[in-house]
């Protein structure tokens, strides 16, 4: 069985099995109401636009959608482990890292089918209200470019360290992590990352592509440091899986 079958395989089942659980829905709709308390708070008045609109639900979507999807996806490998899943795969033939692979792509995917549905619902009352196509278009590209990389990012993380942490301490020290770094103002001059690439809310990519600036970030970056905010935060999430595969195969040469 080669690596591409044994992905596509743990891919499937791992978008299933996430699918179907109650809880990803839940989080992620109460989440959503956060951003949606947001959003409306900065949209309402006769002076917003469609444009403000837009900018606003894509920025507060990926300030909270991607904490809610953090925490649900950081089960997966506990799970697996606690039903020995694990040491069932194990006897099969394929290779560690496909199967993590596929894991990482299908929890995410499935996670993503609830985060698109409610941003959908956001697009929807900004057409309604707006009477504007246009806004849809610039709507998906704000979502690709926004908060899908930190969806991605938090995904990442959130299927691989709770290789070396208990599931509930990582939850913990996710959202202590998630506000620090990503939403913390920089008048509270308390060092955080929130100012630079490793913020996860999109900023960079925000200011860079759509020209608006965030809630209380003033960055002026260029177009390419747009392009490098979204790489970095990619690349790290396939870094974060990749340490986990190394350290899941010294865990099994260990028994």
């Amino acid at each position: 069985m080669n690596a591409l079958s044994v992905a596509g395989g743990a891919l499937r089942y791992e978008f299933l099995m996430q699918f179907r659980r109650r809880s990803i829905w839940l989080v992620l709709i109460f989440v959503s109401a956060l951003s949606g308390i947001l959003w409306l708070a900065f949209t309402t008045g006769s002076q917003v636009t469609s444009l403000d609109a837009v900018m606003f639900l894509a920025q507060f979507t990926a300030w909270f959608l991607p904490l809610g999807a953090g925490l649900v996806l950081a089960d997966r490998l506990a799970r697996d482990k606690k039903l020995h899943v694990d040491e069932i795969l194990d006897t099969f033939p394929g290779s560690l890292g496909a199967r993590l692979l596929g894991k990482y792509l299908g929890s995410t995917l499935a996670t993503l089918v609830p985060v698109v549905l409610i941003y959908l619902l956001g697009m929807a009352y900004v057409l309604a209200r707006f009477h504007d196509p246009q806004s849809l278009l610039l709507a998906l590209a704000a979502f690709a470019a926004i908060p899908l990389p930190g969806l991605l990012f938090a995904a990442g993380f959130s299927i691989a360290l709770p290789a070396f942490l208990k599931v509930p301490l990582y939850q913990i020290l996710f959202i202590g992590y998630w506000f620090w770094a990503n939403l913390m103002s920089p008048r509270f001059h308390i060092p955080t990352p929130v100012g630079t690439m490793l913020n996860a809310t999109g900023p960079w990519a925000q200011e860079a592509f759509f020209h608006y600036q965030w809630v209380f970030l003033r960055l002026n970056p260029t177009v390419w440091q747009g392009v490098a905010s979204i790489t970095l935060l990619v690349g790290l999430s396939f870094l974060a899986i990749g340490l986990a595969w190394l350290y899941l195969r010294w865990e099994r040469a260990r028994r």
